[in-house]
């Protein structure tokens, strides 16, 4: 679990902390110009809904109340993660996203991390060693991903960077300061080259 003693540092959704005793960690949080571009869709969506609902006839319409009854419950959902900070946390023991679970995925329950388009790509997948055992106190909507990578040898974890601040190349950027041999070799090289090189003391 993230500690409250690490608050993200001001000025920035993306940041590095310290903390006595810690080394360096990398958070990201929601980025409120992209919640602004997911509200604005939410209300057009709700737009079409609610006209939808004035010119169908009276069967119809419970299927578009329906439909704007979970508008309603995206637009809570989307409220309620505007406010929460450090949503996703790496640093040298592993990764922690809140959204999934509250559990920490240590560095070494990952097998690999999977190709990413740096250019297009919002979400990287994690391939756990341990699928079950990692995700067993996870939501069950979580829970199936350990499913589908013994069934079907699909990644178990997908960490969507679509709503936060920041890139798929920034969390890769963030995992290669501590492992960066779990890195896809197409995506290695290119992510170790754009990390700023470390001055030796003295």
């Amino acid at each position: 679990m993230i500690p409250t003693a690490d608050p993200v540092e001001a000025g920035g959704h993306v940041g590095q902390q310290r903390a006595a005793g810690h080394v360096d960690r990398t958070c990201f949080s929601y980025s409120p110009a992209k919640i602004r571009v997911a509200a604005l869709v939410l209300l057009g969506a709700a737009t079409l809904v609610a006209m939808g609902f004035v010119a169908s006839g009276s069967l119809v319409r419970w299927l578009w109340l329906a439909c704007l009854l979970g508008v309603a419950c995206l637009a809570h959902l989307l409220n309620r993660r505007a406010a929460v900070e450090a949503v996703l946390t790496v640093d040298e023991r592993g990764i922690v996203d809140r959204r999934l679970m509250s559990k920490r995925i240590d560095w070494q329950e990952i097998e690999a991390i999977c190709p990413v388009d740096l250019d297009r790509s919002h979400v990287v997948d994690l391939r756990l060693r341990w699928p079950s055992v990692t995700l067993a106190e996870a939501r069950w909507r979580v829970r199936i991903g350990a499913a589908c990578q013994k069934g079907y040898d699909v990644p178990a974890i997908t960490i969507s960077m679509l709503l936060l601040e920041g890139h798929a190349s920034e969390l890769l950027k963030a995992v290669a300061q501590y492992r960066p041999d779990l890195l896809h070799h197409t995506n290695r090289g290119s992510i170790l080259l754009s990390l700023p090189r470390k001055v030796a003391p003295g």
